[in-house]
C-alpha cells in the first residue's frame, strides 16, 4: 500500500478545513490561536480520523501521577551523551520519569535536515536497547504531525493539558536560564517571560557556566543522591555528524567510511543507532 507524502497530507488537511471538517489553521488567522490550542476544538473522533495529536498516547503505560522531566532536542542523532543525561536524571530521584521529546521541523535551523521520523525512530531504538523495560525513560512524539517544531511554551502547555495527572519540568543547562526570557512563541505576547514564570524547569550544571545564585521557585537545580556524583558524557550530535561526513579526514579515513567502516563513531552511539544510520545512509551526503 502506498503512503502519501507530508505535503499531500497537509493539502488534504487544508481541504478538510475549507469544508468545515477541521478547525481553521491558526497560523492563517488574523488573530492567531497559539499552536498549543490547535486541538482544543477537536473531538476524539476528529483527532483519530485526522491522525493528528491523539492526546494521552503515553497514558496507558504511565497513568500514575508523577513528575516528568522533559528532555527536548533535535536528537540528530541521539547519542550516548543524551542517554547518560536521561538516566542520570532518573538516578537523582528528583523525578519519576524522563520523556525524550524530539523536535519537529526547524525552519530556523537549516542544519537540521534529517526527517523527523528517522530521529524519532532512533530515539526509540536508543531507549529500547539501552535501558530495561521498566526503567522510566520514554519517547514522546507530541510533535510528530506538526508542520514545524512547537515553541517550548506551547509544548509545555500542551503536555500539561493532555497529561493532567503529571507535573512537567523542562530540562535546561545552567547557561540557558536567563535566555529563557527571550524565547518566543507564535501568538503569545511576552512568551519568554510567561514561560519563565509559569513553567517548571530542571536546571543541570554545565562546565564553565555558573549556576545563577537566585532562581525562582519553579526552577530546581538537579542534584545527585548523597554520596554520588552525576555522570556526564559530552558527546554532541554535531560531532557525530562531522565524523560521519568526514570532510577533513585523510584519504584512509574517508575510504574506510565509504566502505562502511564507521569506527570513528562506534562507541559514541548505541549499536542500533549506528546500524540505522548505516542502513539508511544518514549524514553521509
Amino acid at each position: 500500500m502506498g503512503t502519501s507524502s507530508s505535503s499531500e497530507r497537509r493539502e488534504q488537511l487544508s481541504a478538510d478545513r475549507q469544508k468545515g471538517g477541521l478547525p481553521p489553521n491558526p497560523e492563517k488567522q488574523e488573530d492567531a490561536t497559539a499552536p498549543s490550542d490547535v486541538f482544543s476544538n477537536f473531538t476524539m473522533e476528529m483527532r483519530t480520523a485526522s491522525g493528528l495529536g491523539v492526546p494521552g498516547v503515553l497514558t496507558s503505560c504511565t497513568s500514575k501521577p508523577g513528575t516528568v522531566a522533559v528532555l527536548g532536542g533535535s536528537f540528530d542523532p541521539i547519542t550516548d551523551g543524551h542517554l547518560k543525561c536521561a538516566c542520570e536524571i532518573v538516578h537523582t530521584r528528583m523525578v519519576d520519569e524522563v520523556w525524550i521529546v524530539p523536535c519537529g521541523v526547524r525552519p530556523d535551523k537549516p542544519s537540521l535536515k534529517t526527517p523527523y521520523l528517522h530521529r524519532l525512530i532512533m530515539c526509540h531504538l536508543a531507549v529500547n536497547t539501552s535501558f530495561g523495560s521498566s526503567f522510566p525513560i520514554r519517547v514522546c512524539d507530541i510533535e510528530m504531525m506538526e508542520e514545524k517544531a512547537l515553541a517550548t511554551y506551547h509544548m509545555m502547555k500542551r503536555l500539561a493539558r493532555e497529561y493532567p495527572q503529571k507535573i512537567f519540568k523542562f530540562c535546561i543547562g545552567a547557561d540557558l536560564v536567563e535566555s529563557i526570557k527571550t524565547w518566543d512563541a507564535p501568538g503569545v505576547e511576552d512568551a519568554g517571560m510567561k514561560l519563565y514564570n509559569e513553567c517548571n524547569f530542571l536546571v543541570m550544571e554545565r562546565p564553565g557556566y555558573p549556576v545563577p545564585k537566585e532562581m525562582p521557585s519553579n526552577f530546581t537545580l538537579l542534584k545527585p543522591v548523597q554520596g554520588t556524583t552525576i555522570v556526564t558524557e559530552e558527546v554532541s550530535s554535531s560531532e557525530i555528524r562531522r565524523r560521519i561526513k568526514a570532510p577533513n579526514f585523510g584519504d584512509t579515513e574517508r575510504g574506510a567510511l565509504e566502505q562502511g567502516n564507521f569506527n570513528m563513531v562506534d562507541g559514541l552511539l548505541t549499536p542500533s543507532i549506528l546500524a540505522h544510520i548505516i542502513r539508511y545512509k544518514l549524514y553521509q551526503s
